[in-house]
Formats: structure tokens, C-alpha cells, sequence
């Protein structure tokens, strides 16, 4: 059939245009890959040509400022490099929960506190520090899942090795380890238990205060 005769319904096709589209069908990317700003994943072309997606780097949770969570494993100090002594705590809570502490010569001057001895070095030394001087850091440290926060740092109980630690002692004095994690027992007082320590002081007070009016022999003459 004469091309010039083709019915008009029917039209022929261009091998140009058909050509052209198919390439530009195959050229355009996919959605997903054009996606551009902020959001955007950093793409990294591998040597097979593969897209790599660059990983995001994890926040530092190394920072020995605060209390670590209870999912975290207790700090290795024969892993790294010791910058002065180290005195690593694991608080043992009554939930059975423990939660790593890291006390050294970077926390101590973070934190502006001051230390009775320090090494020859120069450095802070944890070890020399008061059991109440670190029921203050505990309580300064106080996580926000841990229920029944105390008023004061008299309120906290911390036990080692079966022994209650007075607050006037030195952590020395206790034989904490500078070799390996410290279990420490930490509870808080009831509150009906610190009424009864402050009636008790005051009873003892008033007591000796009304011994000291009986001796006077002090009379009244009506």
C-alpha cells in the first residue's frame, strides 16, 4: 500500500521519537534517588560501582560525666590508657539494676571538686575522697528513672562488701579497688525513717536541756 493512501487513523511511528523516549525512560532514576538537602543520605560509589551508604556517627557516650545506664557494660581500665588513678563504681540499685560510675582525675576537675591528697603526678586522687563527698556526686548524678530522689545526701545508704560506709571515711579506707568495677549497694532512707533520727535528736536535746533547768534550783515565791 501507497504510504501517500495510509488511512488518516493510523499514524506511523517516528523510530526517532521512540528511541529517544526509551532511553530517557531508562536514564531518569528512581524516586528514592532523588532526594537532595539535609535529609539526604551520603551516597559513596564503591569500586564495583555499588551506592554505599556513609554510616551516622554514634553520639560519644565515653564522657565519664555522669552515671552510665543500666544496659551499659562496666568500664575496662586495662583497655585504655590511665590518666591518673581511676576508681570505677558499679552501683548496685534494689531493683537489681547496675549502673557504671567512673570517678577520676577528669571528672573530679569537671566537677570543681576538691580532693585531700593528690598523686605525684599532680593529678586527683578519687580514692581520697569522703563516703559523703560521694553521696554528693551521687545525688548530683541522680538519673531520672530512679524513683524517690533524696533531699540531701545524708538520706543515701551505700554498702561494700557487707559494710555500711560512714560518711566521715575515705573511700581508702574501704580498700576500693583501682583495678577493677566497685559494687556499691546504694539505697535511700525511708522517709518515716528520717523523722524518727530527727525526733530522736530532739528528744536527746530536750532532755538535756530541761537537766540543765532542774540543777539551777531555780524557786518562784508567790
Amino acid at each position: 500500500m501507497d504510504p501517500a493512501q495510509q488511512p488518516s487513523g493510523q499514524a506511523k511511528a517516528d523510530p526517532s521519537t521512540s528511541t529517544s523516549t526509551a532511553a530517557a525512560a531508562i536514564r531518569t532514576p528512581p524516586p528514592e534517588e532523588q532526594q537532595h538537602g539535609a535529609d539526604a543520605p551520603a551516597v559513596a560509589s564503591s569500586s564495583k560501582g555499588k551506592e554505599v551508604v556513609s554510616p551516622i556517627a554514634e553520639h560519644d557516650r565515653t564522657d565519664s560525666l555522669s552515671i552510665g545506664a543500666a544496659d551499659e557494660p562496666s568500664p575496662n581500665t586495662a583497655a585504655e590508657p590511665l590518666d591518673g588513678p581511676v576508681c570505677n563504681i558499679t552501683l548496685l540499685l534494689p531493683t537489681g539494676a547496675r549502673h557504671p560510675y567512673k570517678i577520676d582525675d577528669r571528672y573530679l576537675t569537671k566537677r570543681n571538686v576538691e580532693v585531700p591528697d593528690m598523686t605525684e603526678s599532680g593529678k586527683r586522687d578519687p580514692f581520697s575522697i569522703s563516703v559523703y563527698k560521694l553521696k554528693e556526686l551521687i545525688l548530683r548524678e541522680w538519673r531520672d528513672e530512679w524513683d524517690g530522689k533524696p533531699a540531701s545526701p545524708s538520706s543515701i545508704r551505700l554498702i561494700h562488701f557487707g559494710k555500711l560506709l560512714d560518711d566521715k571515711e575515705q573511700l581508702r579506707k574501704y580498700r576500693f579497688s583501682a583495678d577493677a568495677p566497685n559494687v556499691v549497694h546504694m539505697s535511700v532512707k525511708p522517709a518515716e525513717m528520717l523523722e524518727e533520727d530527727e525526733a530522736g535528736k530532739g528528744k536527746s536535746t530536750t532532755s538535756g536541756g530541761r537537766s540543765n533547768e532542774g540543777g539551777s534550783g531555780c524557786c518562784v515565791i508567790l
